[in-house]
């Protein structure tokens, strides 16, 4: 027969793991794995920001530099904010207020990720271009005002945004399929991998899920990477 400490201890070790299943906290060995996954995305962003930085001033051309910037702002700011909220104590007061600045910074990785796209590839195309840009930086401004409210353990008008900002590339589909035919591929590829990890990030009750839609989301930003470096060796 429990006591009514033990009978306490269980009930509130089981409440605890419902929580981490449900994806606001995780067992200490999928944060690791979380924190270590994203801080590969930060590695990966400084490198191929280098590369893509110098191109781009060896260019001359404002508007990609300030596209590039744009960009590696999005995506550094999006794996910095992830990779110190994974790498914090589930006890720690900041984990919480973290997790409001790596929501919000999901928005700036999307929109930073289009502008190169918008402001080298399409800026010259009519409206497609700054139409584009435009659209996707409200989006990321209104984004993160929803991401500072008060957060449920899943928002479903936080998914809805991620997923109509992703799919806005479609509007320009044709437009930069002439001008970018090959990085029009590797946006593709990107896609099929955020589907896939958005397909395991839905898998909330399963241990190191969540990790695995980590390693997704890389393999999406290398396509972009690749998608942007094919436009500036093409157009610069």
């Amino acid at each position: 027969m429990h006591t009514p400490f033990f009978y306490t201890t269980n009930k509130f070790m089981s409440t605890t793991q419902r929580r981490k299943r449900n994806g606001l906290f995780y067992s200490k060995g999928e944060e690791t794995v979380n924190s270590l996954s994203h801080g590969i995305g930060i590695a990966m962003a400084v490198v191929a920001g280098v590369f893509f930085l110098v191109k781009c001033y060896q260019a001359q051309n404002e508007w990609a530099i300030l596209g590039m910037w744009l960009y590696l702002f999005g995506m550094g700011g999006s794996y910095l904010s992830s990779t110190l909220y994974h790498s914090l104590k589930h006890h720690n007061p900041w984990k919480r207020r973290l997790r409001h600045w790596d929501h919000a910074a999901i928005y700036w990785h999307i929109a930073g990720s289009y502008s190169p796209i918008t402001l080298i590839a399409l800026r010259n195309e009519g409206l497609w271009g700054w139409g584009l840009f435009c659209f996707v930086w409200l989006c990321a401004i209104a984004g993160t005002v929803i991401s500072f409210r008060k957060m449920k353990e899943h928002s479903y008008l936080e998914t809805v945004c991620y997923i109509l900002m992703g799919l806005s590339v479609l509007v320009v589909f044709k437009p930069l399929f002439a001008v970018a035919e090959v990085s029009v591929y590797w946006i593709i590829a990107e896609g099929i991998c955020y589907i896939t990890g958005a397909v395991f990030y839905s898998i909330r009750r399963a241990r190191y899920m969540h990790s695995v839609f980590h390693f997704f989301v890389l393999g999406g930003s290398a396509c972009h990477l690749m998608a942007v470096w094919n436009i500036l060796v093409k157009m610069l």
